[in-house]
């Protein structure tokens, strides 16, 4: 069944990207001297490209929902509600944070990382298609609900975070959680951050300021959001909490 859930999920999530990217060049390339305000950036291409792929990951993976367990929802609820908490409190670290960008533009961006826990946690204990997409995404409304200040935008971040997430257990077949494969997923996170970041915020930065930025927070979702979330969930195994999951069985 995850073996069907993993292709359905890479196959949407090739199919939002590919689309995306091509009404996007329809529209800048071939109709572009009609319509001045659309031009081909390679940038802008990019950035719609990993939003078209988290955003077909968000939907192919929407089927496997329904087959969780009750407990399995009540456990991913609960810590979406929890890291949502964290996430709006984690704001003041980035506010701390912010004289390393005036050292050096865009390592701020090494304690960004955090804001992804969710998606790896979860997926971690539970080892099902959907859970990272699922976790992140009610994390982030968890965190709108509280009072985030970025507004709605967090809920838009939080589903291509979690879509990005998604993406890469669906290409182990939903088989592989090791520290690698973690780590990984976190820095896939990373990616779909900055995408959204950039719709939004960061939009007229220069590239190498970027750059920066995306190297950073690659490292910061493997490390703050892989190997902490894996500690996190080791933990709890260890305390007796997670007997009925699969990082029980599967341990």
């Amino acid at each position: 069944m995850e073996g069907k859930s993993a292709v359905r999920t890479l196959l949407h999530a090739l199919i939002g990207g590919a689309v995306t990217l091509l009404v996007y060049y329809l529209a800048a390339v071939v109709r572009g001297p009609e319509v001045e305000y659309i031009q081909w950036n390679t940038t802008h291409a990019l950035v719609l490209t990993v939003l078209g792929l988290a955003a077909g990951a968000a939907w192919g993976s929407r089927q496997a929902l329904e087959r969780w367990k009750t407990l399995e929802v009540i456990l991913v609820a609960n810590l979406a509600l929890v890291f949502g908490l964290l996430f709006l409190g984690w704001g003041f670290v980035w506010k701390v944070a912010k004289p390393l960008n005036t050292l050096f533009p865009g390592t701020r961006d090494l304690v960004y990382g955090f804001w992804f826990i969710a998606s790896i946690v979860a997926a971690y204990i539970i080892r099902k298609p959907g859970t990272a997409l699922a976790a992140e995404t009610l994390a982030a409304l968890a965190e709108f609900l509280a009072g985030g200040e970025w507004g709605l935008t967090l809920l838009i971040s939080g589903i291509v975070q979690g879509g990005m997430a998604e993406i890469v257990f669906a290409a182990t077949g939903y088989k592989r959680y090791d520290l690698p494969t973690l780590m990984l997923a976190g820095a896939a996170a990373g990616i779909g951050s900055l995408v959204v970041d950039y719709m939004f915020w960061y939009y007229d930065l220069s590239l190498n300021v970027l750059a920066i930025m995306l190297v950073a927070r690659l490292i910061s979702g493997a490390v703050l959001s892989g190997w902490l979330g894996k500690a996190i969930g080791d933990g709890l195994y260890r305390a007796g909490a997670l007997g009925s999951f699969a990082i029980a069985r599967e341990e």
